[in-house]
């Protein structure tokens, strides 16, 4: 197990190499959204990006959450053929990500067809060559994902952090320079050169771990098909929480132009907290939390609750000062040339819904991961299903009612009810000993429930007064005004959260 010192680093480091990963992309979305605002052709290249999204997120994710797991467990046993069964691994999956591009590139039209079925004519068209050309994005999607998987299961959490910056990089310049003469064909380009980037970082650590294609599979015959017996899941799992972004989608091309663009801006500005302060936590804890699995029960729900305490008591700030200044946000973001006051409008429709949501989204990544690491990834698995087909029916019926918005609301009741859904799992396998886990962090939420409504009330009641001052000043000041008062009740209420924040800070 690592020390507790060397994790508060770890976090620290992949906090601040996320962040300049996620400001670029924030950067990323703002210069797409400046050539091509939320209109019908960033409509056509967002749904594009779908088909080669949903397959490298089913094949990556479930590459960088299963590897971990397995590879530690080899590893405790015999380090040199656990590496040479991660090698044997990855391979296999690369043969899968090869025979599923050829497949798709051979079957793109219906595939364009059903998760586009708004589209005719010229756009069906259009959507249909993006995709093809960002189609081989999914080979270099699974080698960086396996690559991220063995380097984090080795606590090697540098060169990971930076694929978004690598990313990002490449389909900014892509837009800058090819956005004019080549249109959006040039933003296809630059997504597919982008993902290649995101292995070749950090291919030259991976090389240290001994990782390289072997396609011999005879001889771990065996042994593969265990993993894939722990794989499906999690892939299955995985394509689940895409199917709630494509349902999204598919419902946004029935409503007013504009809307498929107005959820994904909304959705990429959300990430920006997730991704620079929640998900370096959630990345950094799971190789502790898959160590604290093998050991016992008792040692992986108290790290595994701490972390959730964490998560929550973080992402509350962040939430409210969202759901107040939402609007001017989506403006200092996005709102520049073809991306006029309506477009912000109509992002905000959905912001505000996702942004209430804000916890939820990274509890449900955390629960999930922590299911991956006692390897019930079925569970996870079926709880992901049963939230997709909800999502599916609540997005149809408010979107009736509340536009983008509704879309959003879905996807955040969705999320909710996985949570409690996965949180109550956690407590069914606990015994009397470890009841005192559950009703300490309960109390803690309650008392972050009572801290955040006090402050939502006060910060939109200032709020009407601070849009007299410029944006970014208005910003600044709601900002300072929620953060500072969080601060002040979290002493006041006794947080548990920040005395386990504070303790982690005095023991670095």
């Amino acid at each position: 197990m690592p020390a507790l010192s060397h994790v508060v680093k770890s976090v620290g480091i992949v906090t601040i190499i996320g962040a300049i990963g996620k400001v670029l992309g924030f950067g990323r979305e703002s210069i797409i959204a400046a050539y091509f605002g939320a209109s019908s052709t960033a409509d056509i290249f967002f749904v594009a990006s779908l088909i080669p999204t949903i397959l490298f997120t089913a094949l990556g994710s479930g590459l960088q959450a299963g590897v971990i797991p397995i590879y530690l467990e080899k590893k405790e046993r015999n380090p040199r053929k656990a590496d040479e069964f991660i090698s044997v691994l990855g391979s296999f999956f690369v043969m899968v990500a090869i025979i599923l591009t050829l497949l798709c590139l051979l079957f793109t039209k219906p595939l364009v067809w059903m998760v586009a079925p708004g589209f005719t004519g010229s756009a069906l068209e259009l959507t249909e060559v993006l995709t093809r050309i960002m189609l081989p994005s999914l080979l270099f999607f699974t080698l960086a994902y396996m690559a991220t998987g063995i380097l984090q299961a080795n606590q090697r959490f540098l060169l990971p952090a930076f694929t978004s910056t690598a990313h990002n990089t490449v389909i900014i310049v892509a837009t800058v320079l090819f956005a004019a003469p080549f249109g959006v064909k040039g933003l296809a380009w630059g997504f597919l050169i982008g993902a290649a980037s995101q292995f070749l970082i950090q291919f030259p650590a991976l090389k240290k771990d001994h990782f390289h294609l072997v396609f011999s599979f005879k001889s771990h015959k065996r042994e593969i098909i265990e993993a894939l017996s722990m794989f499906y899941p999690i892939i299955i799992a995985a394509l689940a929480l895409q199917l709630n972004s494509v349902v999204d989608r598919i419902i946004a091309t029935s409503l007013e132009s504009g809307s498929v663009s107005a959820l994904n801006y909304a959705n990429r500005l959300l990430w920006l907290p997730l991704s620079i302060v929640l998900t370096p936590i959630i990345t950094v804890l799971y190789p502790s939390i898959v160590g604290r699995a093998l050991e016992s029960y008792r040692a992986f729900l108290t790290l595994t609750l701490k972390g959730l305490k964490a998560l929550a008591f973080l992402s509350v700030p962040f939430m409210i000062v969202m759901l107040v200044s939402g609007k001017s946000l989506i403006a200092l973001a996005f709102q520049r040339g073809a991306f006029d006051a309506s477009a912000t409008d109509t992002t905000y429709a959905a912001f505000f819904f996702y942004a209430a949501a804000l916890p939820f989204f990274a509890a449900r990544d955390y629960l999930m991961n922590a299911f991956y690491a006692l390897k019930k990834t079925k569970m996870a698995m079926y709880s992901c299903l049963s939230a997709v087909l909800l999502n599916i029916l609540l997005s149809w019926v408010l979107s009736r009612f509340l536009g983008v918005g509704g879309i959003a609301l879905a996807t955040g009741l969705s999320m909710l009810l996985q949570c409690i859904f996965l949180f109550s799992l956690l407590h069914v396998n606990t015994t009397k000993a470890d009841a005192s886990l559950f009703t300490d962090i309960l109390q803690e939420m309650g008392k972050l429930l009572v801290m955040g409504s006090i402050l939502y009330g006060i910060a939109s009641w200032l709020h009407p007064y601070s849009i007299e001052f410029p944006i970014f000043l208005e910003l600044s000041m709601i900002t300072a005004l929620v953060f500072g008062g969080y601060l002040l009740l979290s002493f006041l209420f006794k947080s548990s959260s920040l005395q386990i924040l504070r303790n982690i800070r005095s023991r670095n």
